[in-house]
């Protein structure tokens, strides 16, 4: 009886030590969101008539307009002297050769303000980055992530990350508010200081 004591004290120590010293064995850790855009719809009555490049609505298109304009309002960036949204951003597009019909040229948005944003690539593979990747992107709080879905059709920003292929995201189209790694099949990622 002394000795099955002995193990008993023994055993709830070392499960209060587990507790005390290594938090993680009692509560998951879970991904910290590095980037906490406001959602932006490009279907909103403020600007999604509002014509693109090459005629189409922002309603109707402007998917990729409209998630990078939550990037850029997140981090603090002006168009035109005005917070970002999909309007704004819109309108300075088309005077500023933003766009290739309905289209937006990437590279000219770091026009916007060069010494905060820079274009750091289009990426035409859903595994051209890894998942890994772009879980470090996100992490730095300093990357903007605009990821290809729906089978090349639409464009959404992304968000955070469950710490595996889960990415959350801000869909400017649809209810969507995750994506597998496996849903993409492009990227077109900025730096914004």
């Amino acid at each position: 009886m002394f000795k099955k004591m002995i193990t008993t004290i023994a055993l709830s120590a070392a499960v209060m030590t587990a507790a005390v010293v290594t938090p993680a064995l009692v509560a998951p850790q879970t991904a910290e969101a590095a980037f906490n855009a406001p959602l932006f719809k490009q279907s909103n009555s403020t600007w999604g008539s509002d014509l693109m490049g090459g005629g189409d609505t922002l309603s109707k298109s402007g998917c990729t307009v409209s998630s990078v304009a939550m990037a850029l309002k997140h981090k603090g960036i002006t168009v035109s002297g005005s917070a970002a949204d999909p309007g704004k951003l819109n309108t300075w597009l088309k005077a500023n050769s933003g766009y290739s019909g309905n289209l937006l040229v990437w590279g000219s948005v770091a026009n916007l303000n060069s010494s905060k944003i820079s274009f750091t690539g289009r990426y035409t593979s859903g595994s051209s980055l890894s998942a890994a990747t772009l879980r470090s992107y996100l992490d730095a709080g300093n990357k903007a992530i605009i990821a290809n879905v729906r089978s090349g059709a639409h464009w959404v920003l992304l968000t955070d990350h469950n710490g595996g292929t889960v990415f959350n995201v801000n869909d400017p189209g649809y209810t969507t508010t995750t994506h597998n790694y496996s849903d993409f099949v492009g990227y077109g990622v900025y730096t914004i200081n």
